[in-house]
C-alpha cells in the first residue's frame, strides 16, 4: 500500500537552482511578451484614444495609465513566480528522487520500487525504473541460486 505523502509550502524548492532559474526564464519571457503587447496596443488604441481627450489630460491621464500598469504588472509577475514554483516542483520533486533511488541502485543497496505522488511529472520514467528494478532483483536472486 503506497503511502499518501503531503506536500508542504517550505519543500516547493527541491531543487533551488534548476527551479528558480526555469521560473526566472518563464518570467523573463512574460514580461517580454507582456511588454509587447502592451506596446502593440498602445501604438493601435493610443492615436485613436487621444484624439477625444483634452490635451491639458493627455500627461495626466499617461501618468495614470502607467502607475497602474505597473503595479497591475508587479502583481502579475509575483503570481506567475508563485505559479512557475508550484508547476517547476512536479519535475523538481521526481527528478530528486528518481537520482536519490538510482545513487542508491548504483552503490549496490536494495531500493525499494519508486511511488511518485499524484500530479507529478515522469511518471512514465518511474515505471521504467521500476521495471530495471525488478529485473536486477530477479537477475540477483537467480545468480544466488546457481551459486
Amino acid at each position: 500500500m503506497s503511502q499518501k505523502i503531503k506536500r508542504r509550502f517550505q519543500n516547493y524548492l527541491i531543487n533551488e537552482r534548476m527551479q528558480l532559474t526555469l521560473t526566472f526564464q518563464f518570467l523573463i519571457i512574460s514580461v517580454i511578451f507582456t511588454i509587447f503587447i502592451g506596446l502593440l496596443m498602445f501604438f493601435v488604441i493610443w492615436p485613436v484614444v487621444k484624439v477625444y481627450i483634452p490635451p491639458a489630460l493627455v500627461s495626466v491621464m499617461i501618468q495614470q495609465l502607467v502607475s497602474k500598469l505597473y503595479s497591475t504588472s508587479f502583481i502579475l509577475l509575483l503570481v506567475i513566480a508563485g505559479f512557475s514554483i508550484i508547476f517547476t516542483h512536479r519535475i523538481a520533486g521526481p527528478v530528486y528522487h528518481l537520482e536519490r533511488t538510482l545513487d542508491r541502485l548504483l552503490d549496490g543497496d536494495d531500493v525499494n520500487l519508486i511511488n511518485l505522488r499524484d500530479g507529478d511529472e515522469l511518471q512514465d520514467l518511474a515505471s521504467k525504473i521500476n521495471q530495471i528494478i525488478v529485473y536486477m532483483k530477479q537477475s540477483n536472486q537467480e545468480r544466488l541460486a546457481i551459486v
